[in-house]
């Protein structure tokens, strides 16, 4: 998994591999409660995990995009920022309301199908927030997930992620859901966020070898 690091935020690899492991967990709750909603297995594998420059963010290979805002309200604090293609949430929506599974150019992302993905995300995260408040010991709570396109990089960038460090953590997933889709989707949190994430896994910040984490059988989700 790549790291990168600079003066002010140093995640070790054993970090890196803790937020991935964490996020892994939660996600695999989310597919479930996808799989549910939608009538369709769904597989989300576990990520790809980097530490960025927020100013290097890249969406090229998912745009035209959807992005997703999912604040945690209780229990850990700031924000994920899920960023989808906007054609797999028309796959998405299509599949959830019965409809042929073909990308239209005259789709819109109206108030209707927003607040449509909106509902998915809100099941998909809320089985992810309760994953990590079985994982964390303490009850996790999102509000209802924002959902909006993403078509200003800039100004998404300057309106969400102005964090201290200049840094953030990206986690890269890969989708399937059958007879549906494959595809990638990518989400984006704060150092910070991270950092809480971690030390929930038991990893003593303090010290770059990780002492204290939980051994793997205590981490390893439940088969599905």
């Amino acid at each position: 998994m790549a790291n990168e690091k600079d003066a002010n935020v140093e995640f070790s690899s054993y970090e890196i591999d803790a937020v991935g492991e964490i996020l892994n967990i939660s996600m695999g709750s989310a597919a479930t409660a996808v799989s549910e909603l939608l009538n369709a297995k769904v597989w989300i594998t576990t990520p790809q995990v980097s530490v960025v420059k927020a100013a290097d963010l890249n969406y090229d290979r998912l745009e035209p995009a959807i992005c997703v805002k999912i604040v945690y309200v209780s229990g850990i604090s700031g924000q994920n920022m899920m960023v989808l293609k906007q054609d797999d949430v028309q796959l998405i929506l299509n599949q959830l309301m019965g409809n042929p599974l073909v990308v239209s150019p005259d789709f819109e992302f109206d108030e209707m199908n927003i607040s449509a993905v909106s509902e998915v995300m809100n099941q998909m995260m809320g089985a992810a927030s309760t994953a990590l408040s079985d994982f964390l010991g303490r009850s996790v709570n999102i509000s209802t997930p924002q959902s909006f396109t993403l078509d200003d990089l800039d100004q998404f960038e300057r309106e969400h992620f102005q964090y201290d460090s200049g840094m953030v953590v990206v986690a890269k997933f890969m989708l399937s859901i059958e007879n549906v889709l494959k595809s990638e989707f990518v989400n984006v949190m704060s150092v910070d966020l991270a950092r809480e994430l971690i030390a929930g896994f038991g990893v003593d910040l303090s010290d770059g070898e990780g002492k204290g984490a939980k051994s793997e059988e205590e981490v390893k989700p439940e088969p599905s």
